[in-house]
């Protein structure tokens, strides 16, 4: 199997679905409009703000695209033609892993060129490149973490719903949900505190803020669990019959 074949269809698969064109057509029109109203109230925007906007819209598209890239073959019925041999698990799975890379960068670029744009036709504080690097670098760890924990899911239970449902889950209820984790007796208090350190929350968190930097310990656990869930999934696919 070529891996480099399937990670073109993956990014082929992508541009050519109508589906694509209007998840993009809905985040840039959501976006224009939010810079509309701010042009309207404040003269000026921030570039930052725009970026910050932007972040939450393109990192749940960009996860759809993750997932449907993971759920594709199995939707299709086809995934037994490439998990047939252990090289061909080994390489099928590193070939999903670049394609999250891809996807990372896709929604990076179509963010930033949002925000150029932007910054070109009204007046306001530009976004820095330094800001530009943080929100890829970002994006990276984003899409590689639930990426490959989703992955793990659709190996363990190859179910398609499943894998949306418990994606949706990570990236929306989380976040919801933690504002009233402080109002739990007694341990409330110490669960908020411990949420800075889980990439359940304090990822999901970075989406809808303009700061996509780390804390030291941050870094490390980020770091750590993708390698981890790495080499899990890796494990996994060389001793699963598909």
């Amino acid at each position: 199997m070529n891996s480099f074949q399937l990670i073109k269809y993956d990014v082929y698969s992508i541009f050519r679905s109508p589906l694509t064109y209007l998840a993009l057509l809905l985040t840039y029109g959501a976006m224009a409009g939010m810079t509309v109203l701010f042009v309207q109230q404040l003269d000026k925007v921030d570039g930052n703000i725009i970026l910050a906007v932007g972040s939450w819209f393109f990192s749940i598209v960009g996860l759809l695209f993750v997932i449907k890239t993971i759920t594709r073959d199995i939707s299709q019925g086809t995934l037994q033609l490439f998990m047939n041999k252990t090289k061909n698990r080994v390489g099928y799975f590193i070939a999903k892993v670049c394609s999250m890379i891809i996807i990372a960068l896709l929604m990076s670029g179509f963010l930033v060129a949002f925000v150029i744009i932007v910054q070109n036709i009204v007046d306001g504080k530009n976004v820095t490149a330094e800001k530009c690097w943080e929100l890829l670098v970002f994006y990276l760890i984003f899409h590689l973490f639930f990426g490959l924990l989703l992955y793990l899911f659709a190996l363990v239970i190859p179910k398609t719903a499943l894998i949306y449902t418990v994606g949706i889950i990570l990236i929306f209820l989380v976040p919801f949900a933690e504002p009233f984790i402080p109002m739990i007796p007694k341990i409330g208090d110490n669960i908020q505190d411990s949420l800075k350190y889980i990439p359940f929350s304090y990822l999901p968190n970075k989406t809808t803020s303009d700061d996509f930097t780390f804390t030291n310990w941050q870094w490390f656990i980020s770091a750590a669990s993708i390698i981890i869930l790495f080499i899990v999934n890796l494990f996994y696919v060389t001793k699963k019959d598909i």
